[in-house]
């Protein structure tokens, strides 16, 4: 008798403990918003101050106004079965741009209106310039710095395999590019000159620009990330674990913050200066009692980055407090 209330109790607290380390993790600041945009799960996911732009698995491009939520304009270039698998807003807000596998789309916000569409071929990245006039298509075997008004590449920018992350700085000066071949490549927007080639032990995920051009970010696959100090190209820090891999990157408008997204349903915040991690929070899955996770596909800073946005896999934007 004895043993068996032991075996019971045994059974009782190893479940509570599974709970704990289940649920217990999670228990970080919950979102001011949560928003599922799609239930049936999302390809592509790209935010700004007021919208938030999404590939639905139906093949369409949704976008939605963030306050009040609603859904402004649905989006088709070519044929819904190949689905959107990348996207832009402009800084502002007045374009925005949809990328296929082989096809990009140039879009006003404003009604609507498609402005113009190019066939190019294996698409795997893209930004938009801050005005919407330009767009950093990532391609096969490079990028593409695309004037959108004449669908003219302006630069072309050389790697050795697919272009996979790609930004524009918010002053327009800069380009980033990173790659499969293990390399990330900053470019002068100017005159389309290489000004830094990063060298990585794997192939990249992830880059990002601040909006002050002091900082570039890059990830590699289950690679530690680094920030890069723009005026000398040296490292200045290097931070979180060894072995990661980030979906999504954002500075805040004022530089003084950093958001990480997570393959894991992680979001991080970070100080850039001193590389130390401030706070982390974990998004919402699709059901709560399964292990599940989904992707984090865009983080932005809203309300002088006291606050944030984010999109993951499955469908669902959240807004969170910095503090």
């Amino acid at each position: 008798m004895l043993n068996m209330f032991a075996e019971r109790t045994a059974i009782y607290l190893f479940c509570i403990l599974s709970i704990f380390i289940v649920t217990g993790c999670d228990m970080t600041d919950e979102p001011e918003r949560t928003y599922a945009l799609d239930e049936a799960g999302i390809y592509s996911g790209s935010l700004s101050d007021n919208y938030a732009l999404i590939g639905t698995l139906s093949g369409y491009a949704e976008l939605w106004q963030l306050k009040p939520k609603s859904l402004l304009h649905r989006w088709q270039h070519t044929d819904a079965s190949n689905g959107i698998l990348g996207s832009d807003i402009s800084a502002d807000e007045k374009y925005a741009v949809t990328v296929e596998r082989d096809s990009i789309a140039w879009w006003r916000i404003e009604d609507g209106v498609l402005l113009a569409v190019w066939s190019l071929p294996n698409i795997f990245s893209v930004s938009i310039s801050p005005d919407g006039q330009y767009a950093l298509v990532g391609l096969e075997d490079k990028a593409v710095y695309l004037a959108l008004e004449y669908g003219a590449a302006k630069f072309a920018f050389p790697h050795d395999d697919k272009v996979v992350a790609v930004d524009i700085s918010d002053s327009g000066n800069f380009a980033i590019t990173g790659s499969e071949d293990y390399s990330a490549k900053l470019w002068q927007l100017s005159d389309g000159e290489l000004q830094y080639t990063w060298q990585h032990d794997n192939k990249l995920s992830t880059v990002a620009l601040s909006h002050n051009d002091k900082y570039a970010l890059t990830n590699a696959t289950l690679s530690q990330t680094r920030l890069w100090t723009l005026a000398n190209g040296k490292v200045h820090k290097k931070i979180g674990p060894s072995r990661i891999t980030l979906s999504s990157a954002a500075f805040s408008k004022n530089n003084k913050y950093l958001l990480l997204g997570h393959i894991s349903q992680r979001i991080e915040l970070w100080k850039p200066s001193a590389g130390t991690l401030e706070k982390f929070w974990r998004a919402k899955k699709s059901e709560a009692w399964r292990p599940s996770a989904a992707t984090i596909l865009d983080v932005h800073f809203v309300k002088k980055d006291k606050k944030f946005y984010s999109i993951a896999t499955n469908g669902i934007l959240q807004r969170w407090k910095r503090r």
